[in-house]
């Protein structure tokens, strides 16, 4: 398992989600199916390059009351974020 650095917390992923080249709603769409496979508090990486992504994704976990711990880019202008499941 993948583990990431987010705000001085230690965060264990236990998937990833390649949805680029994906655009809105599909990165949310495949987000919710890996959230439900989940437990509480586990996290899941999802890549995206979909311009609405960093947007929709706050929307989302708003909603959902899934924890956004965090959305950036990185160097290949890809959106990384990290969801936790409530």
């Amino acid at each position: 398992m993948k583990e990431v650095q987010i705000k001085n917390r230690k965060i264990e992923i236990v998937s990833t989600i390649d949805a680029a080249g994906l655009y809105c709603p599909m990165p949310i769409v495949h987000l919710k199916r890996e959230l439900e496979k989940l437990k509480s508090n586990q996290v899941v990486e999802i890549l995206a390059d979909d311009p609405s992504f960093e947007k929709d994704i706050t929307s989302w976990c708003q909603a959902s009351s899934d924890k956004l711990l965090s959305v950036s880019k990185n160097e290949d202008d890809i959106y990384v974020a990290y969801v936790e499941k409530f």
